[in-house]
This record gives C-alpha cells, sequence and structure tokens, in this order.
C-alpha cells in the first residue's frame, strides 16, 4: 500500500539534502577560489617585500661604500695634527714670544729660514715656526710689533689677498714699526723680453738658468718669464707702481722702494734669506730680478 506520507518525508529528506551537497558545493568551489587569491597575493607581496628588501640593502651597501671612500680620502691625523698646532701649541709660543721680547720682530713665510729672535711663521710649519695663513686674520693684538718681514711670499696669493695682508701688517704693527715686503719686479722681466742684451741681464741670465736647472734655449727670456709667471704657485706679479698702490690702500703713508742689496735696516738684514753670500747664483738672481719696498706704520 502505498504510503503518502513516508514518500513525502523521503522527498523533503533527499531534497534536503541536493541543496545541501548543492550548496556545499558552491562554497568549496568559492573557498578553493579565494585560497588561490589569498595564495597569489601573499606571493605578490612577498616577492615585493623582498625586493624592497634587496633594493634597500644595496643602497646601504652604496652609502656604506662611499662613506668608506670619503673617510679613505681625509687624512684624520693631520687634521688632529694642525687642531692641536693652532688651538693648543702655537697660542702659548705667541704668548710666550710677546712676553719675553721687548722688540717683536714677526715673519711671514718663513719657510725654514728662521733667524734668531723672530716669531716665524708660515702656512705650512716646520721646526719652531708657528702656522699662520699670511692673507686671513693675524693671531696678534693690535700694534703687536716692531718688524714685520715677507720675503718672495706676497706674489704667492691674489692681489686682492695680497692687500687684505697687508692691511693685517698695518694692523699688528705698532706706532713707528717698519715692514719690508720682497717680491719679483714684473717690469724686469717685461723689460727682459724687450731687451736682454745688457750684460747685467746676461749674468742673470745664465744664472736664473743654472739656479733652477733649465736648460739653455734659443729663447732665454721669453723661457725664464714664462716660467716666472707661472711656477711655484705664483698668481700675482708686481710692479712697483702696483705694489706701491697697495700699500697705501693698505693705510701706510710713508713708503720708500730700494734694491734688494741695498742696505736699509740692519734688523732685516739679519733675517733675510737671499741677500746672504754676495756674488753667489741666489744673490745674483735675486739681487736683479726682485724688488724691496719698506713703509713705517
Amino acid at each position: 500500500m502505498f504510503d503518502f506520507k513516508r514518500s513525502l518525508a523521503e522527498g523533503c529528506i533527499w531534497q534536503a539534502g541536493f541543496s545541501r551537497e548543492r550548496t556545499h558545493g558552491r562554497n568549496g568551489a568559492l573557498r578553493i577560489g579565494l585560497d588561490a587569491e589569498r595564495k597569489y597575493r601573499s606571493g605578490c607581496k612577498n616577492r615585493i617585500m623582498k625586493h624592497i628588501k634587496t633594493n634597500w640593502f644595496r643602497l646601504f651597501l652604496l652609502i656604506m661604500l662611499a662613506l668608506v671612500a670619503s673617510l679613505a680620502s681625509v687624512d684624520y691625523v693631520q687634521i688632529a695634527a694642525h687642531a692641536y698646532r693652532t688651538r693648543i701649541k702655537d697660542p702659548v709660543v705667541i704668548r710666550n714670544y710677546l712676553e719675553s721680547h721687548p722688540v717683536r720682530k714677526l715673519q711671514l713665510g718663513a719657510g725654514g729660514n728662521d733667524p734668531t729672535g723672530w716669531l716665524n711663521s708660515d702656512i705650512e710649519p716646520i721646526g719652531k715656526e708657528i702656522y699662520l695663513d699670511a692673507t686671513d686674520r693675524y693671531p696678534f693684538p693690535d700694534g703687536s710689533f716692531q718688524y714685520i718681514l715677507s720675503e718672495h711670499v706676497i706674489e704667492h696669493v691674489p692681489w686682492e689677498a695680497g692687500v687684505a695682508m697687508l692691511k693685517e701688517c698695518y694692523r699688528v704693527l705698532a706706532k713707528g714699526g717698519k715692514v719690508r715686503i720682497v717680491t719679483p719686479d714684473l717690469t724686469k722681466f717685461v723689460n727682459l723680453l724687450a731687451d736682454s742684451a745688457d750684460p747685467e741681464a746676461q749674468q742673470f741670465i745664465n744664472a736664473k738658468l743654472r739656479f733652477h736647472d733649465w736648460p739653455m734655449t734659443p729663447v732665454p727670456a721669453a723661457y725664464i718669464f714664462n716660467h716666472q709667471v707661472r711656477d711655484w704657485g705664483h698668481q700675482f706679479l708686481y710692479d712697483s707702481a702696483t705694489l706701491r698702490k697697495s700699500f697705501e690702500l693698505a693705510g701706510f703713508k710713508q713708503i720708500t722702494e730700494h734694491r734688494v742689496a741695498e742696505k736699509t735696516d740692519p734688523v732685516f738684514q739679519e733675517a733675510e734669506l737671499r741677500t746672504r753670500n754676495p756674488g753667489s747664483i741666489p744673490y745674483v738672481v735675486n739681487n736683479w730680478e726682485a724688488m724691496a719696498f719698506e713703509a713705517v706704520r
């Protein structure tokens, strides 16, 4: 006998089961898709992070290499030595000199020529010399010195720096103090080009070539002229009028020009290097090519 209620119940059970299976199938496929999407995104993220980390590491390495290269190019020992000299050692030397010498004498650009009784300075000091940039402000009070000597220095700096150097000389000189500047005379070298037949000029040419171990060329005057304006760090050669004007701009009024070998003040004579040993090659060269200016504060 057909049992309608039982058949209806079984149909409902089957329908419910079919619906659950169909829903489960859809959800399963959805979950599989979502899992795949998550894995894909996670993989992309990992690859991106790995790429970023690699680039940052490379950048870090480049920065470190640049830092090491810059550190290697800096001589920290020299920097420390310079700081010690200028901040600790030299101030003591300067103070002791000023306190112990009633007549104070300053040499700019000593270059190893260190006469006794002078405060000898140089931009590359050796021995007992103090460090001093002749174109910068000097570490001395106003009116500290009675004498200042500079032998073949001012031509090594630009004209503006040379005027600054003379202004500092004016500042640190005491009233009535003297400064002596010795430097090559540009006019002498220009005249050498025009007429090198003069016996004194010929003597100079021979001595100059020997002094610097230069070859004898068919054009010795031009050869010497070009070396003089280009070598040894020369930046500005003065003629007489230009140097006088530079003294005036620095504040000096009592200004005199002299031949280098001319005896003026024995204090300068005792300190100058190139006027020693008359007749020697350095003496002959310096006596012909250089001029000396003295000024009183």
